[in-house]
């Protein structure tokens, strides 16, 4: 049985491995006897938060990958006080590069609702679908290629590009009306600890190990430490995890990736549960997650509380 469980790491390190090297030679979205993928990216990504509702807009210089791409079109998914709304192809863009400069005005009128209605505390998804010269159509997820599905011009974008900000960041990007925090709290060394994960038969990380908080640079709301994933398969992945405080509450960032995975990518993700937390003690925090969020390499997702108290 030892033998068995030694050889069982060895192939799912060398999952990881393999899918590491993948990542870095990828340099289209498109795969299954596509040639080149449409893609959308931001010449400099846009600000992901804003202090006031007076200063927020979406504005960026928008870049056709390949230069193949005949439109590009922006859907928004947001959460109004609480109250879930979208908009399908809100925006639409036809030539490139392009600047896209979307108002607080802008979204209210899309969604259908009054710009007063928009307040702190709001969050905005958006998501960008391309469309190539041939029609295809190359999206931000994972197409579903069901049975009941029009599948003839929907393009495959491999989970490696739709996870890789650089080269896809308007393709997927967020934004927070945030309640901003002071940049002297929820910083320094704190201790991390929680009930011990076990993924694949080795912790995921570790607990009881020191990490060091930061303000997530150019985030009012925002605070991010390192973590070595898998470690004791000796990868030193150093990998961001980004902490979301958003008026009064505290969760983990919606999608953490590992840098490491086998059929796609290995993640960790905020489970949508925001702990609350004092802005006069910032000794504890509180953080409920999904380790291994997206069931990669045949794990199941596991839920995990990690608490930080501050050395």
């Amino acid at each position: 049985m030892k033998n068995i469980n030694i050889l069982l790491l060895s192939v799912f390190a060398t999952l990881l491995i393999i899918s590491c090297e993948d990542q870095s030679t990828f340099s289209n979205p498109s795969h299954h006897e596509l040639e080149l993928g449409s893609a959308i990216k931001f010449e400099t990504s846009p600000a992901a938060s804003f202090s006031s509702v007076a200063d927020f807009a979406i504005s960026g210089t928008l870049l056709d990958v390949n230069n193949n791409t005949q439109s590009y079109s922006v859907s928004i998914n947001a959460s109004i006080s609480g109250v879930s709304y979208n908009a399908e192809n809100a925006f639409v863009y036809t030539s490139f590069p392009s600047e896209m400069n979307i108002t607080v005005a802008d979204i209210a009128s899309a969604l259908g609702i009054d710009q007063n209605e928009i307040s702190m505390g709001d969050f905005f998804e958006f998501y960008g679908t391309s469309t190539r010269n041939d029609g295809t159509v190359f999206l931000p997820i994972d197409p579903d290629y069901g049975p009941d599905k029009d599948n003839s011009n929907i393009g495959y974008t491999e989970r490696n590009i739709i996870n890789n900000g650089s080269y896809n960041s308007a393709m997927y990007f967020n934004a927070i009306l945030a309640c901003p925090l002071q940049n002297n709290l929820f910083v320094g060394e704190y201790l991390m600890t929680f009930t011990e994960n076990i993924l694949f038969g080795v912790p995921s990380f570790y607990s009881g190990v020191t990490v060091n908080l930061e303000v997530y640079e150019g985030s009012v709301y925002q605070r991010v430490f390192e973590l070595d994933f898998f470690p004791d398969f000796g990868f030193d992945t150093n990998t961001p995890f980004v902490l979301d405080f958003i008026c009064g509450g505290v969760d983990a960032n919606a999608l953490i990736p590992y840098g490491l995975g086998c059929s796609g990518s290995l993640v960790a993700a905020g489970d949508g549960v925001f702990t609350p937390y004092d802005e006069t003690d910032d000794s504890v925090i509180t953080v409920s997650i999904t380790d291994n969020a997206q069931a990669d390499c045949g794990g199941a997702p596991t839920p995990m509380v990690i608490t930080l108290t501050k050395i």
